[in-house]
């Protein structure tokens, strides 16, 4: 079996816990792993490192390498514009046909980045199942149990069973409606025999490149020039969804419904349900709640108390804090226009910044220094370059690295410091086998990123 994880949505949901540049795949809130990562682990029950392709936006390279380490082998594609799950899949299977040299009979599964799904090896189970339906050529849907009239998910009606064994059923699709209005929502739902659709899909190679063909023939003309045509030309393609494209014109659509744990994590009041405990409340981190219930409290570090309220959402962040009633969660994105209105950096950039040798956190600004943590991965290196208005001093936490500054080296671990003047070439190298972590302040009166000028543009 192939996978293809989709890793590319952005996300405003959830601010200020994502960011636009931070979406909701890469946050943390279960057991210290990521959306990402716990999709990933997923995928490697059915497929080798070097089976799984991952589809995102090129802004988050480092974003995914960072958060998969040390797992290697995967094949990551990165599209120059953002154009959906419709295009994204097909740039997947491009590549598997080209690149990978995969198989047309060959299964592929298609699997979503930012879902919660427990417990995995159920999950499994389904997988295998409806392989053995997309093997006789069906594309497969995986179904939920609707519980309410929820507009934000498609609808999958039942048809006749196609198979069945060891406690699961497949059934062919009888419609695919994605994203109906509340009337047809609830109309589903009082009818019965309607799944959500939990946008996840299996299916044959072939199979998925003959329904590009039929259906969509001005994305399959691409995906016929190849995976380095489909680079180059990725912005000429319609920005539609997978469901939309495909699910809702299948003739061949299946559907395996699935009775196990799983949320899309669309807003907070989906991580409420998900982590709401026996006393009515969902708390993350150092939290505190007294006479308090139907509430989300959130702390990324401080503790947070929160007495004698209900029903409300509480999300403490290192830049920014959140306060509303939990019926608004749907809100936020009218939160977050108005902090781009204002060209707030808290509605972009998050604390926590990715890069290519590692991760950069920022602990605490003042008006003429920052001070960050920094995690600098094994084999990895801050390149050479120069700040033209800060000073550096480094303190190292753990690890050991190699300090190169005006001509000498020096190897600096935990507990040393090491000092970089404003315009001064150097470079720090981690030439251990752990992660290294270090203190960096930085202080200058101009503290933005820009001030670190890479040395081959200044020779």
């Amino acid at each position: 079996m192939k996978v293809i994880i989709m890793a590319g949505g952005s996300g405003t949901r959830l601010w200020p816990l994502s960011r636009e540049n931070y979406p909701k795949q890469f946050l943390k809130l279960m057991g210290g792993q990521s959306l990402l990562r716990m999709a990933y682990e997923r995928a490697l029950r059915v497929a080798d490192h070097k089976d799984i392709v991952i589809v995102s936006h090129r802004d988050y390279e480092h974003h995914i390498r960072n958060d998969l380490y040390p797992y290697e082998g995967y094949s990551l594609l990165l599209e120059p514009q953002r154009r959906n799950t419709g295009p994204a899949v097909a740039f997947g299977l491009t590549y598997m046909a080209e690149v990978l040299g995969t198989e047309g009979n060959e299964v592929v599964a298609v699997l979503a980045s930012d879902h919660y799904i427990d417990p995995p090896e159920v999950f499994e189970k389904y997988l295998r199942f409806a392989s053995q339906v997309a093997t006789e050529g069906y594309l497969v849907a995986f179904g939920l149990f609707p519980d309410s009239p929820n507009v934000n998910f498609g609808y999958i009606k039942q048809g006749e069973e196609i198979l069945k064994g060891e406690g699961m059923e497949a059934y062919r699709i009888e419609s695919f409606t994605e994203k109906p209005p509340l009337e047809k929502a609830e109309l589903f739902v009082r009818e019965g025999g309607y799944y959500w659709n939990s946008g996840n899909f299996l299916f044959r190679l072939d199979v998925g490149l003959q329904e590009y063909e039929e259906h969509a023939p001005e994305i399959f003309e691409h995906m016929f020039k190849g995976y380095h045509h489909m680079l180059q030309h990725y912005s000429y393609l319609r920005d539609i969804s997978f469901d939309y494209l495909e699910m809702e014109r299948t003739k061949r659509g299946a559907v395996v419904p699935m009775r196990l744990r799983w949320s899309d994590v669309g807003s907070f009041e989906g991580f409420y349900a998900l982590l709401k405990d026996e006393g009515g409340n969902a708390c993350v981190g150092d939290v505190l709640c007294l006479d308090t219930e139907g509430s989300f409290v959130y702390s990324s570090g401080r503790l947070v108390c929160v007495l004698g309220l209900k029903d409300l959402v509480v999300v403490e962040e290192k830049d920014s804090l959140l306060v509303m009633k939990r019926e608004d969660s749907a809100r936020v994105r009218e939160l977050v226009s108005k902090l781009k209105e204002k060209s707030r950096r808290e509605a972009v950039y998050h604390v926590e910044i990715n890069e290519p040798w590692g991760k950069r956190l920022l602990l605490e600004e003042g008006g003429v220094y920052r001070i960050y943590k920094l995690t600098i991965y094994p084999n990895k290196a801050i390149t050479r370059r120069i700040h033209m208005h800060q000073d550096l001093i480094c303190l190292v936490l753990k690890g050991t690295v190699c300090f190169e500054s005006e001509g000498s080296s020096q190897y600096k671990t935990a507990g040393e410091t090491f000092y970089v003047r404003r315009a001064t070439p150097y470079r720090v190298k981690n030439c251990g086998f752990i992660p290294a972590e270090l203190i960096e302040v930085r202080s200058g009166e101009y503290l933005e990123e820009k001030d670190a000028i890479p040395l081959e543009e200044v020779q």
